[in-house]
Formats: C-alpha cells, structure tokens, sequence
C-alpha cells in the first residue's frame, strides 16, 4: 500500500468518526495510541531499518520510511504492509533503502476507533559493506515495478541480492563461505521467507553444502540437507505448504561409486555421482526417497563430456529442477539424460519420461525436433511444461526457452511458445524461467550473463547484465522477479 493509500485511509477513518452526529449512538471507540518509537539499523543489511514501537488500541500497524532531502528519492516512500498488533510492542523491519540516505520514519496504526499517525524519526542509513559495494546490474530497457534476485559469490562471502528497476541493489543477505563455494538458487517462499545453497557442490563433489531458511530481515529459520549417507545437492530445494504452514521439504542428495568409464571416454576408475530424492517431514524426517540408481544406467547418460576423463567426480544423471504436478507427482529434469520424468510421488514409479533415449512422446511442432541439457522445468496453471532448453544438441547449438503441452492420451508433446535470442545465445550449462501473470517470460541465460524478460511475442522488454566492480560475472544459477520483498506475491 502506497503512503498517499495509508493517508487516504487515516483520512476516511477520521471523517466517518466525525460525521456521526446520531445523539444515540454508540460512544465511539478510542482511537490506537503509539508511543516510544525508535529506528534501529539491521546488522544483516544495511538497506534495512528496524522501526520499533508500542501501540495501544490497534489492531494493525505498518512502518514507513520516507526519503528525507531533495535528493531524487525525495518523497520517494518504503512502506511495509500491514502487520497484526497487539498492545504492547512490537518491531517491524522496513526492506529497500538506499544507502548513505537520510529518511522519515514514522508508524501507522488502525484499530476500532480509526488510525494514528507518529510523529517521524530520521533515520540516516549506514554506507553497503565492501562486498556488496560495486555489485550492480546493467540495466537496458524499463523492468515492471518489483525486484530482480540473483546470487553473487565475492571472495569468502556470498550474497542473494535484490536489484532495483535501475539495477542498483536494494536488498541483500550475505553468508560467510569457504574458498570456492557459491550461493544457489534464491527463491521466495509461500510464507515471505527465502531458501538459497550455499556450498561449492555443482552435483558431484563430495563435499558439504546447505540450503538455508531465512526472513526477509536475514534472520535464519532453519537450515536444510539431503541427510547421510548423501551429500546435498545444489540445484533445487522444494518447500510444500498447506494453510501457511511447511508440510515438506524436497531436495537431491547423491552418492559417489566407482565405476570404470573408459568405455565412454573417461578412466577405468572413477568417482560417478548419482541422486536421490529426497522427501522430509516438517519435523526432518525422511518420508520419501528415490533414487536413480534404480532406474538408470550408464547407458541412458546422452551428454557424456568430451573431457570427461579430467574430472575428479562426475554426475551421469544431473537433476536441476524439481516441481510438483498438478496432481501432486515429481516433475524433474534430468539434464544429463536430457530427460524430463515424472515420478510418482507415493510408488516411486516413473509415469512418463520425455526426452532421452527413453522418449515416450512425439515431440510436435518443434522446429529443432526437441532439447537437450534442460534446466529449470516449471508447471503451469494450465499444465504445460516450461523450461530453458540449453540445446547442446542443435546443429549449431542455440538455447532458447521452450513451452510444450503434453497430452497422455495421444503421448504428444507440442511446442507452443518458443524464445530464441536475437542474435542467437548458447549457454552450455545453467539456466532458467519464470512466467509471469501477464504472459511475460523472464529467461535467463546464466552462463552467459544475460537476463531477458520477453513478452508473449518475444518483444524485448528489459535485459540485464550482471556486474561486480565494472566486471561481468562469470554465470548466475537464476534469476527470479519478486513484487515484494515483505511477502510472495506472484507477478
């Protein structure tokens, strides 16, 4: 809600109490009081400010922070939405600042007997710590209100950052990492709440990593792991929710065999990863596991490396994503079998698989005659599958994002919406999508380092790069638009 909104509606509350003249009506309720005010600066970001208060008689509250000066965010207004009070205090933290700005702060309550209004605080936000300092995107074209979140990995920390629709950043949390780990796909939660990996696992070292649970303020709610015997994999976590609460959590752990690959290029002994998906209870338990192991072989591994005798440890099936269908089965891209299956999601049993050398559908209407290395499969509302398609199989190879529409009756796949870059981008590994409410497609091509959001008739409505210290990076995992960094809200 705008702060001319929050006006509005002290305004109106205000009038309605006033213009009651009936001389039997009901003595009106007192209006919310709110007291002892103060503006705190966030340890965890620096473009965050906590505004703690008491309030009497409310209901509900929010926190503003107005830009103070007549710098060009003057007037500029950082609204929280509305919170639900008690008497008593209470702390609400405002996200998006800039840094080394001056700002209003002051706290809106509504309640029986209409709203207040504090006096403002000034709140002067502090400088952006050294790693975040010169992280930038490099913004061509106008992005639709909201915010583009991305990882970055500097030196021994690692960030999930918030770009602004000028790319500077707006919000971050940064996490202490060992030399060579990174931060992996950042996604907002049902609940408001964000997930990212930090590790320096690509899906077949044998080393650690986690995914973390955090606010928006930063503060950490839980951690997630695959759980021995498995190493945890980087490429997907999966939170289920039902009436707000976390039911499951879905992961990739994998186990390490050796195994003799010199028949496919590789050494006679060598470290081969293979996964496991992972189901857990809310309280951690496993509920749920299936493993690849016990449906593939080396046989069906489609994009063997040319080099792959010179890996320490390598993955033969390579999941990347995960999403749930709409009747509550697995959808996982198998990108190393070039392979999207669907799994039973209580059996076990492999519904269907698209793609590979197990293809059970006819690919229809695809002028390159189908994928390959795909990343970042989604479901949509309507059913249809949409994925980046890396196509390490095009003569030349091209990546493009891809729209099938399966039917299982007639075990066809056809293509219905396409993006090939102009001019044409291949982007060997990573990848991803997002679909937006208006039909837009956000599409990024990480190893690359170009983000593209497109309409419906792949009009180029924005692209971005992304930059630390004037440099490009070398790739992103994904990229995803958020409305609000307070609370999911799909764009």
């Amino acid at each position: 809600m705008s702060d001319k909104s929050v006006l509005k509606r002290v305004s109106v509350a205000v009038a309605a109490l006033s213009s009651c003249g009936c001389r039997d009506a009901a003595v009106p309720a007192p209006r919310p009081a709110i007291a002892s005010v103060s503006v705190r600066a966030n340890a965890l970001n620096a473009l965050s400010a906590n505004v703690t208060f008491e309030a009497e008689r409310g209901d509900s509250a929010q926190a503003v922070c107005r830009a103070a000066g007549g710098g060009s965010e003057a007037g500029a207004a950082d609204v929280t939405p509305f919170y639900p009070v008690a008497d008593g205090a209470l702390g609400i933290a405002v996200f998006g600042l800039l840094p080394r700005t001056q700002y209003q702060c002051f706290v809106v309550a509504l309640g029986p007997g209409g709203a207040a209004r504090s006096d403002p605080l000034l709140y002067q936000t502090p400088d952006l710590p050294a790693p975040v300092q010169g992280v930038r995107l490099q913004i061509t074209g106008t992005p639709p209100p909201g915010y583009i979140v991305t990882e970055v990995a500097r030196d021994t920390t690692v960030l999930t950052v918030a770009f602004d629709s000028v790319g500077q950043v707006r919000w971050y949390r940064a996490f202490p990492a060992y030399p060579g780990e990174l931060a992996m796909g950042t996604e907002q939660l049902p609940n408001g709440h964000f997930t990212v990996y930090v590790g320096a696992s690509t899906g077949a070292q044998p080393v650690a990593g986690r995914y973390f649970e955090f606010l928006p303020n930063g503060d950490i709610v839980r951690q997630y792991g695959a759980g021995a015997p498995y190493y945890t994999d980087s490429h997907e976590l999966l939170l289920s929710f039902a009436n707000g609460a976390m039911t499951a959590a879905q992961l990739y752990g994998y186990d390490l065999r050796t195994l003799d690959l010199s028949a496919l290029g590789g050494r006679p002994s060598q470290l081969v990863a293979g996964h496991t998906l992972v189901r857990q209870s809310a309280s951690g338990a496993t509920e749920f596991r299936w493993n690849a192991w016990d449906h593939f072989s080396l046989a069906d591994w489609l994009f063997v490396p040319a080099n792959l005798s010179t890996y320490q440890a390598i993955d033969f099936d390579h999941p990347n994503s995960m999403a749930i269908d709409r009747d509550g089965n697995y959808i996982v891209s198998f990108a190393g079998l070039g392979e999207i299956t669907r799994i039973d999601a209580s059996t076990g049993q492999m519904l269907w698989r698209l793609g590979g050398r197990h293809n059970q559908f006819s690919i229809i209407g695809d002028p390159l005659g189908g994928f390959g290395f795909q990343h970042d499969v989604r479901v949509l509302e309507n059913g249809d599958l949409l994925f980046f398609d890396n196509g390490l199989a095009h003569v030349p190879p091209q990546s493009r994002a891809l729209q099938y529409r399966l039917d299982l009756k007639k075990m066809t796949a056809t293509l219905v919406w396409e993006y090939r870059h102009d001019p044409s981008v291949f982007n060997p590994f990573v990848g991803s999508v997002q679909r937006f409410q208006n039909g837009n497609t956000l599409v990024g091509y990480g190893a690359a380092n170009l983000m593209t959001e497109v309409s419906p008739n792949g009009q180029v409505i924005w692209e971005g790069r992304l930059t630390v210290d004037d440099e490009p990076v070398p790739f992103f995992y994904r990229v995803r638009r958020n409305v609000s960094l307070y609370r999911f809200e799909h764009p």
